[in-house]
């Protein structure tokens, strides 16, 4: 994916540890010590909620951290969280525990289902305190407890940062994904769920559009899965069919388009017929081939993909998009989707329009990151990058001295530059948001690269359609 915004568009997207010193023995972790119940007011400024009235000595948590050192990262978390709430219990009440609490251990055994394989941090001890595994009908036996407390709080954390992708996995430049990254306020997300707002709300104010539309896919992907266990049957086309033409083919072609929700029904003969066409378009759309009503062996071999090959794409892009910005919902914003060779134009949070583009080779992959549009320039000059220079420029003047002037070029201070022109490779308009990747928007004179399925023609610029 390729993000930028319009300059139109404000830019998108530690805390003090306070903590009080005290007996640091920390037995009372290893012990299920009962908390003091106190009757103290159980309601404070910004809490929607009443509190527990079940209050735990604040240098507890740091004796919990020292003990279960994988959550340490969210230490600052836990004091403003619990600092807030003058350290109450969240996840009790007297009575035992709260219903949010079986929802977060439920959400941590549906992770898989949704495409969101993780490590539950110290499962035993999770087993052992709340039968995390067996599916307990009840919860309200369990009596407050400050491993088991601070033990979810740590579980909600995890879970969240997992979740919504604040970190990339490995560097920036190991993956070349040089976007901003989320700032996740994880005591304020855990303050909404334990007044009892709805996780999918949540996630739809932080999560982008796409992810939450593939993982609708996927559940969808595993159903059709799940009543196909057998591998599917080749479907073989030779020749390219139209619109009125018979063959073998189609009753099997039906039948997947069916399968995959293409077509309202697999009933039918083996002739090329309207219903047909119109959902053989639909699935050329989602593949991202052109829509031009033709059964390709293009197709076909997209067709013939394993389903298990899908979901695992579908898993592998759910990654991506975790890590992703939200789309902004005011303003305009420029969304380039690589793997689409397309564009999409948002204006306050809509898909108002979208064009054909052409990104990098294989060899000069096109870099994920994301820019303010700051300047349009028009009849641009082509500063040659040195890596062309060298690769390209150098070897074409060895082999015809009227190298540059063929190609409308100069020298230009040591380096070389294209000329304004028709024939200038940016085209008559280019886009610029300064980056160190030296990459911009632009116009080009090879028009008909546009009309290729696949559109992976550049040196890593992106090459507009309808600039």
């Amino acid at each position: 994916m390729f993000l930028f915004r319009m300059s139109l568009f404000a830019c998108l997207f530690s805390f003090l540890l306070i903590r009080c010193q005290g007996n640091t023995d920390d037995s009372i972790v290893k012990e299920q010590v009962k908390a003091d119940l106190v009757s103290a007011d159980t309601v404070l400024p910004g809490i929607s909620h009443s509190l527990s009235g079940i209050v735990f000595d604040s240098t507890l948590i740091g004796q919990f951290l020292t003990k279960f050192p994988e959550f340490k990262e969210f230490s600052n978390a836990y004091e403003n969280f619990y600092s807030g709430r003058s350290y109450n219990y969240a996840w009790y009440q007297k009575e035992g525990l709260i219903e949010q609490a079986e929802v977060i251990l439920a959400h941590l055994q549906e992770t898989d289902s949704i495409g969101l394989p993780m490590k539950i941090p110290y499962r035993d001890t999770l087993q052992k305190l709340f039968h995390y595994d067996d599916h307990p009908e009840d919860f309200n036996h369990l009596k407050p407890d400050i491993t088991s407390e601070l033990l979810l709080t740590g579980q909600y954390f995890h879970y969240v940062k997992v979740k919504f992708g604040q970190r990339l996995p490995g560097s920036q430049e190991g993956v070349q994904w040089y976007l901003p990254r989320k700032q996740l306020n994880y005591d304020q997300l855990l303050e909404q769920s334990i007044s009892g707002a709805d996780y999918d709300q949540i996630e739809q104010t932080i999560m982008n559009r796409y992810y939450l539309a593939l993982r609708k896919e996927l559940k969808r992907y595993r159903d059709i899965a799940k009543n196909n266990p057998e591998p599917l049957p080749a479907i073989a086309v030779i020749k390219s069919l139209r619109p009125g033409d018979s063959s073998s083919a189609i009753p099997l072609l039906r039948k997947r388009l069916y399968m995959y929700g293409f077509i309202k029904s697999p009933e039918g003969n083996n002739v090329y017929d309207r219903d047909l066409s119109i959902g053989v378009n639909h699935c050329k759309k989602t593949l991202g081939l052109k829509q031009d009503s033709l059964v390709t062996s293009e197709m076909a071999a997209s067709l013939n993909v394993p389903l298990r090959k899908r979901i695992e794409q579908m898993l592998t892009n759910l990654e991506r998009f975790r890590w992703m910005p939200k789309i902004p919902v005011e303003g305009e914003f420029i969304f380039v989707n690589i793997p689409e060779f397309r564009l999409h134009y948002f204006e306050n949070g809509t898909d108002t329009w979208d064009c054909n583009v052409v990104v990098g080779k294989p060899m000069n992959k096109t870099v994920i990151f994301s820019g303010d549009i700051r300047h349009v320039v028009f009849s641009p000059y082509w500063y040659v990058p040195p890596s062309i220079i060298s690769k390209e420029v150098r070897p074409g003047m060895s082999r015809n001295p009227n190298y540059l002037a063929s190609h409308n070029m100069e020298w230009n201070g040591g380096n070389v530059r294209q000329k304004p022109g028709s024939s200038n490779s940016l085209g008559l308009v280019k886009f610029i948001f300064p980056n160190s990747n030296n990459i911009y928007l632009h116009d080009t004179p090879s028009k008909s690269l546009f009309k290729e399925d696949n559109r992976a023609f550049s040196h890593g610029c992106v090459r507009v359609g309808e600039p």
